[in-house]
């Protein structure tokens, strides 16, 4: 939407923030306190990754498709091996399955909670914030017992995962429930806090017409009262055996997101606890790697903020001709401007931390 003549005030905002999220501008256009028009702009720091990867071996791209982001990069590595193994004709096995499972389940925790945090932080609440911000830090420790690194980087990789040992899968199953616990408690403490309430409810409204015309998805989405997840619509690997609870909220609101993401933070405690329970302690087998011919396939995996899709054409030595790259980032950022709509100014940082939607997958 857009704004202009007398009585109009604009307010820019970035590109550069504060802390060490990449670059965005956003232009705000209002007339007293209420937002007239609302403008984004990103490619500050883009980094042409689609072109560069072109003529590279399809499989050996794995760890440069991985680091596109800090924040997606299980979903969107299982996306890639998902759409190699197809062109390959590569069945991965259960155990390696529920090892997937987990990590994207794990990517899931950390991001969540931390957008938990940060619509703390938009609302003013510092308590909320520093809360999660140690959850997520527990949670990343787990990443890195479990598959080596904090972020996740290089855990799926094509034909399987990273070749760790699963020990201690019983001490990790309780330091997730005693996670499970803390974060019961800052959900509390957040909902109970009637300031902070009143500060989520009503701002940030999106319609579930609105947010189906403009492509959105993930929790933005069930948010909405729309169920879409590629986890129940399309079942892949190991969620074809542990289904998850999809969690939705009709509000459509600052405090829907909030509540879909407490939900969704349930139930994937749970679901990466079970998967650590069916994979006990032994080895995770090596991965195939797959020989890969020509051919064009779409690979796809549910990831925190929605749908991960990675469009792939590879040549006959299995050379990449061309990837094409929709994060559900991309997807989702007409929402933010969609939903800033009737808001006030001061509404801004806290209606878009209610979707903390990445820069860097904008900008890839």
């Amino acid at each position: 939407m857009t704004a202009s003549g007398r009585g109009i005030t604009e307010v820019v905002v970035g590109p550069v923030h504060a802390g060490i999220i990449e670059p965005g501008r956003f232009r705000i256009g209002t007339n007293g306190e209420t937002i007239a028009s609302f403008e984004m702009q990103f490619g500050f720091a883009h980094r042409g990754v689609e072109t560069a990867l072109i003529g590279r071996d399809a499989v050996g791209a794995a760890p440069a498709i991985a680091r596109i982001c800090g924040g997606c990069t299980a979903a969107r590595s299982w996306a890639y091996a998902r759409a190699l193994e197809d062109l390959a004709g590569v069945c991965v096995d259960e155990r390696s399955e529920l090892a997937r499972l987990l990590f994207a389940e794990l990517e899931r925790i950390y991001n969540h909670i931390f957008d938990l945090g940060a619509a703390c932080a938009g609302a003013g609440y510092g308590y909320g914030r520093t809360a999660a911000l140690g959850l997520v830090e527990r949670v990343h420790r787990v990443c890195a017992r479990l598959s080596g690194h904090r972020f996740l980087f290089d855990a799926i990789v094509p034909g399987g995962v990273r070749g760790e040992a699963f020990e201690g899968g019983a001490a990790v199953i309780a330091e997730l429930e005693t996670i499970r616990g803390d974060l019961e408690r800052l959900v509390h403490d957040v909902l109970a806090n009637d300031s902070v309430r009143r500060r989520f409810e009503g701002a940030g409204i999106l319609s579930a017409r609105s947010v189906r015309e403009l492509g959105g998805v993930g929790p933005a989405r069930r948010a909405c009262g729309d169920p879409l997840d590629a986890r129940i619509e399309n079942p892949y690997g190991a969620y074809a055996r542990i289904m998850p609870f999809i969690a939705t909220q009709s509000g459509g609101d600052v405090a829907a997101r909030f509540r879909v993401k407490t939900q969704e933070l349930r139930e994937s405690l749970r679901l990466a606890s079970c998967a650590l329970e069916h994979l006990g302690g032994a080895k995770l087998p090596a991965p195939q790697k797959p020989e890969v011919g020509a051919g064009s396939t779409t690979g796809i995996a549910e990831g925190a903020r929605g749908v991960e899709t990675m469009r792939v054409r590879t040549g006959a030595r299995g050379a990449l001709q061309s990837v094409s790259i929709i994060s559900a980032s991309a997807r989702n950022w007409p929402l933010v401007a969609r939903a800033m709509e009737g808001n006030i100014v001061p509404d801004f940082p806290l209606v878009n931390k209610s979707f903390n939607l990445c820069y860097a997958c904008m900008d890839k």
